[in-house]
């Protein structure tokens, strides 16, 4: 049973799906009568366990649909469809990146599509092919490192907060908008945005954490 429960499952379903039932009792609890049985603690327990993965994985599914918030930071484009351009804000250091695109074995025509600067990328047209293709370069390197404590872990805060940004969004806009609770709105929406920022910072890392492990190994 341990072994197929991991830390993850604890952190980005139970913990958010958690918070958000407990929010959300706060909320509406008044409108809420619960009988609860004695004696039954073990089975409200196994219910309320069951619920907050439930309802953790249903905002994961969200969060992931949702994540494009993230890439207002990158262009509108995913980390990984821009580490490889110079002077982009995942590998600013030149060296790093040379290093890198040595490391890839980059043919000459891609070298030339990854040779513009990052500065020059269009924010309302998007090269389709260009981005596959960054994309598929970090998928590879990715791959090499996945199994990486390092790695596991970034990814994990990631999704962490990933799954909290969206909470705090979906919370500040029941209490701003439903329950016209301005006050606590405005609050969530300002803790909403400070976690939108820690969002784009973890994913900057764990791109560039992979990058750096792979040019280790």
């Amino acid at each position: 049973m341990t072994s197929k429960f991991t830390i993850d499952d604890l952190l980005i379903r139970i913990m958010p799906g958690g918070f958000f039932l407990a929010i959300t009792f706060l909320i509406y609890g008044n409108n809420i009568q619960l009988n609860l049985i004695d004696n039954l603690d073990f089975l409200y327990t196994f219910l309320f366990f069951c619920s907050a993965f439930i309802v953790g994985e249903l905002l994961q599914t969200l969060a992931h649909e949702l994540e494009f918030i993230v890439d207002i930071f990158f262009k509108f484009r995913r980390p990984s469809e821009i580490f490889l351009y110079k002077e982009n804000p995942i590998t600013k250091n030149e060296y790093t990146r040379k290093d890198l695109i040595k490391h890839l074995n980059l043919s000459e025509d891609e070298m030339k599509i990854f040779e513009k600067s990052y500065d020059k990328l269009s924010i309302r047209k998007k090269d389709k092919d260009d981005n596959k293709l960054s994309q598929s370069y970090f998928w590879k390197i990715y791959s090499q490192v996945s199994d990486f404590e390092e790695v596991k872990i970034f990814n994990r805060n990631y999704l962490f907060i990933r799954v909290i940004t969206i909470e705090f969004l979906l919370i500040s806009g029941i209490l701003f908008f439903v329950e016209k609770n301005i006050y606590h709105g405005i609050i969530g929406f300002i803790i909403f945005f400070i976690f939108l920022w820690r969002s784009r910072g973890l994913a900057r890392g764990l791109v560039f954490k992979t990058i750096l492990l792979n040019l280790k190994k």
